[in-house]
């Protein structure tokens, strides 16, 4: 799939122009027309088994507090997912959280639609290091962006584990006439002026939700 991003109009949330790239949403609950399909919905409670498709990493049910749906172990790895569309999809809406998880000092990750490299973004939580802000919203007519970053925020868990501190990126990608399959790629990046290591703070993904549209 070629796709060309390119510096374009921000897409607010809430406008019917960001209902019309990424769906109707009330009270924070995705809805669906009569052209929609649900193809996909991952969380937590949904059940999703280790064969679920993603090329590396673990479902991860140690840490309910966490609610991480694919823990990516060891960290550097890359990790991709073929997904298939129904016919006739003319736009593919997807929405995940990205959760750096530990302690991150401007690691990274990455995250492309085929061969298309769509975001960077960095994390940490250690204070005296700048606080990179979310990705801004982009709309180039095949592709759509919009993000939002929260955290970071300490999770206690078990009696005697080290608290974790989470730091939750929320993005959703609007993709137009995506072709049969959606392939996305989420690459983990080194810290500046350091090389990728297997032993760096781990990251998951949750809340996974891919909607196809077929309106004519």
């Amino acid at each position: 799939m070629a796709l060309a991003l390119l510096a374009g109009a921000m897409v607010r949330t809430g406008t019917p122009a960001a209902q019309a790239l990424f769906g109707t949403q009330v009270g924070g609950l995705r809805t669906l027309s009569e052209t929609e399909t649900l193809v996909l919905f991952e969380d937590h409670a949904s059940g999703v088994g280790d064969d679920a498709g993603w090329s590396a990493g673990l479902r991860n049910d140690d840490h309910p507090g966490l609610g991480a749906i694919w823990l990516v172990e060891p960290s550097d790895v890359v990790l991709t997912r073929d997904i298939a569309l129904p016919e006739g999809t003319i736009r593919a809406v997807l929405s995940l959280d990205l959760i750096a998880i530990d302690d991150w000092a401007l690691q990274g990750l990455s995250v492309a639609i085929g061969d298309l490299e769509v975001l960077q973004h960095r994390f940490t939580s250690r204070p005296g290091l700048d606080r990179p802000a979310a990705p801004a919203p982009m709309n180039d007519g095949s592709l759509a962006l919009r993000a939002r970053l929260d955290g970071p925020r300490e999770q206690g868990f078990a009696a005697g584990d080290p608290a974790l501190a989470e730091e939750r990126l929320r993005i959703e990608l609007s993709v137009r006439e995506p072709g049969d399959i959606l392939t996305v790629t989420i690459t983990p990046l080194a810290a500046p002026g350091q090389a990728p290591a297997p032993d760096g703070p781990l990251w998951a993904v949750d809340n996974l939700i891919l909607v196809a549209d077929s309106q004519p």
